[in-house]
């Protein structure tokens, strides 16, 4: 059978690329956990606006054949429901998966590139990047990310995500939700890049190591790319914790921020095996989020969601 055309090297093994999404839902699941009542009023306003044709800079004009995916690869870049904070409060945003970090953007440099190559490269790379580490997030040498870390985390509001269980020649796609099938806010970064006259809203998902069953899930051997990984989900009361910026040399702070970095608990989360069409892919359709049963499958389900 047909390897799915969106996780086909083990270089995206350890990721989290595909993803489930439903932006109408997201946004009203963040104005109902806002930190404050004013930040309540204030996102039900924006939400307001994006659907009456006044997006704002954080939203794209409304579309509502994209404002939902059942199933959306990485390799889509799609437009992800966030809520993010800048110097103006909190703002609902659609971001586009796959991070560009601000120093891509177009400005004169001593290089000889040109600035044709630099901007193919930046939108290369980040049409790839969709993860990043959270345990390095503040290094220094993380030129990448180490800016979006202090000032600019946001909420990715998925409804959940998909990994591949490695069985014989073929793998078995699972979609990982919360229990309660609500929504499920991962930590995130996003960035603002300039390209040719044109800002890239960008973002990418946080991982942490792998608990258990994420573990047992993603069992591709050996990861020539570094260990099983997951994401981070959030609760509501964390949000305000989350998104607030962290001065450039506050240790405490970041001590701080990453105890709320943690594997969810027993129960919290469901691990489901999910369809594939004939080609060995997972349609954008509701059956992606339903049971399937593999029967050739050696792993406890129950164990996981119990």
């Amino acid at each position: 059978m047909e390897e799915p055309e969106n996780d086909k090297t083990h270089s995206f093994a350890a990721m989290a690329n595909n993803v489930s999404f439903d932006t109408h839902r997201a946004f009203r699941y963040a104005i109902k956990n806002s930190p404050g009542s004013d930040d309540m009023m204030r996102l039900h306003e924006q939400y307001a606006l994006w659907r009456e044709g006044e997006p704002g800079r954080y939203l794209k004009p409304m579309d509502e054949s994209k404002v939902q995916r059942y199933f959306s690869p990485g390799t889509e870049n799609a437009a992800l429901p966030v809520l993010l904070k800048d110097h103006e409060g909190v703002h609902l945003g659609q971001l586009n998966f796959g991070f560009i970090p601000n120093w891509r953007s177009d400005r004169p440099k001593d290089s000889p590139m040109k600035a044709v190559d630099r901007a193919k490269k930046a939108l290369d790379i980040g049409r790839k990047t969709w993860n990043a580490a959270s345990e390095t997030m503040f290094d220094e040498e993380k030129h990448t990310w180490k800016d979006s870390a202090h000032d600019r985390r946001c909420i990715i509001l998925l409804d959940g995500f998909f990994k591949y269980h490695e069985h014989g020649e073929d793998r078995i796609p699972f979609y990982i939700s919360p229990a309660d099938r609500d929504v499920m806010p991962v930590a995130g970064l996003w960035d603002i890049a300039t390209i040719d006259d044109k800002e890239y809203l960008t973002c990418a998902i946080l991982m942490q190591p792998a608990n258990e069953a994420m573990h047992e899930i993603n069992n591709w051997g050996e990861h020539p790319h570094g260990p099983h990984r997951m994401p981070i989900a959030l609760k509501p009361e964390e949000f305000a914790q989350w998104l607030d910026p962290i001065q450039q040399a506050d240790f405490d702070k970041i001590d701080e921020l990453y105890k709320i970095i943690k594997h969810p608990e027993a129960g919290e989360w469901e691990y489901i095996t999910v369809a594939k069409n004939e080609n060995g892919q997972i349609e954008n359709n509701q059956q992606a989020l339903e049971p399937f049963t593999y029967d050739e499958l050696r792993l406890d389900l129950k164990a996981f969601n119990g």
